[in-house]
């Protein structure tokens, strides 16, 4: 899905009037193999591709300009990608394309781009994740929507995000009223900003000594057969670094229903080998209790460079229902630069 995680607009122009001066444009491609056998205790299993996709990056700086180009052209069903092209609900061939202007501490972007939404899980590229490993707001949330943001880098270790664009669809659970379910119909199955659905999301980037910070507020609106409604989500994701350990927290809050936390703990063993052990926990007045945990295994095996990654994970959860999950993947990323001067 995913993933979330993109690059950060706001840090593009943190380095200031420097780092513009240089003018660059690159692409890249990512090739992502998955295997996966999923067991469901007592209701058989399965084995699927999990999350193999192509992916290709187009982007650039030049002048005070930059933009950003991302495109998912397949996945384990390709025909989604290419379907519902104008809803805000599902997840097309275009991921994201935004441009960004850079005036001093400040830069404004417009167009499609990933959710304003904190934590550390969010902030990755949908390649890196681990879908058996991640949080149902990952799992769950249209990330990709079109909109605009400010942004505000005041130094180098902090700078902030105001981003407005259509509503998205974070894990949201179900309405109860009289023991009956009921989904909310907007903004799912919804052309971006239809019926006047938006979200509103202030982001903080934080950096102080070996503690980093992603925090978020948001307001988002929605619609369904009761009437008009919105949801407020706290996100407060905090990291400390050891040496080459690296301590992580991503808190969820959603005002009224339910809040998620998940923590994972990750050692570069050295310089080829990487271990991430990750469990989360979701609990709260609308929801059903769950958890999830699992670890994750990686090699590099290419010298100064992460960009070939082969990984083996095993996890075990009712995010989704009892799952035991295993799987094996194969992740490379090549880069061109097209120009630079």
């Amino acid at each position: 899905m995913k993933k979330l995680a993109i690059l950060c607009i706001s840090l593009l122009f943190a380095a200031g009037t420097a780092l513009r001066a240089q003018d660059e444009i690159t692409f890249s491609s990512v090739h992502r193999l998955d295997g996966a056998l999923y067991s469901y205790p007592g209701a058989g299993s399965e084995m699927t591709f999990g999350a193999s996709a192509l992916y290709t990056f187009f982007e650039g700086n030049l002048g005070d300009f930059s933009w950003s180009v991302s495109n998912h052209w397949l996945s384990t069903e390709p025909a989604s990608l290419y379907r519902d092209l104008t809803l805000s609900t599902t997840y097309t061939f275009l991921d994201w394309a935004y441009l960004a202007y850079g005036i001093g501490d400040f830069t404004v972007t417009l167009g499609k781009q990933c959710v304003a939404l904190g934590g550390f899980e969010y902030d990755k590229y949908d390649y890196e994740i681990f879908d058996p490993l991640a949080s149902r707001y990952w799992n769950d949330g249209s990330s990709y929507q079109w909109g605009g943001m400010l942004s505000w880098a005041p130094s180098e270790n902090h700078s902030f995000d105001l981003q407005f664009v259509s509503s998205p669809t974070f894990y949201m659970p179900e309405l109860r009223q009289d023991e009956t379910l009921v989904f909310p119909t907007a903004p799912f199955e919804q052309k971006y900003f239809a019926g006047g659905d938006y979200a509103l999301f202030l982001r903080w980037y934080g950096s102080i000594g070996n503690l980093s910070t992603i925090w978020s507020i948001s307001n988002a609106t929605y619609h369904n057969i009761l009437g008009r409604g919105n949801y407020v989500d706290l996100v407060l994701g905090n990291r400390f670094e050891a040496g080459n350990w690296n301590f992580t927290l991503d808190y969820y809050y959603r005002w009224g229903m339910n809040y998620q936390a998940m923590f994972s703990v990750e050692d570069r063993l050295s310089d080829h080998f990487a271990l991430l052990w990750k469990a989360g926990y979701i609990d709260g007045a609308r929801t059903d209790r769950s958890y999830q945990f699992g670890t994750a295994l990686q090699y590099y095996p290419l010298q100064e460079s992460d960009n070939l990654r082969i990984h083996a994970l095993c996890s075990y959860g009712n995010f989704y229902g009892d799952t035991l999950t295993v799987g094996l993947g194969l992740t490379w990323r090549f880069d061109w630069t097209l120009l630079e001067r």
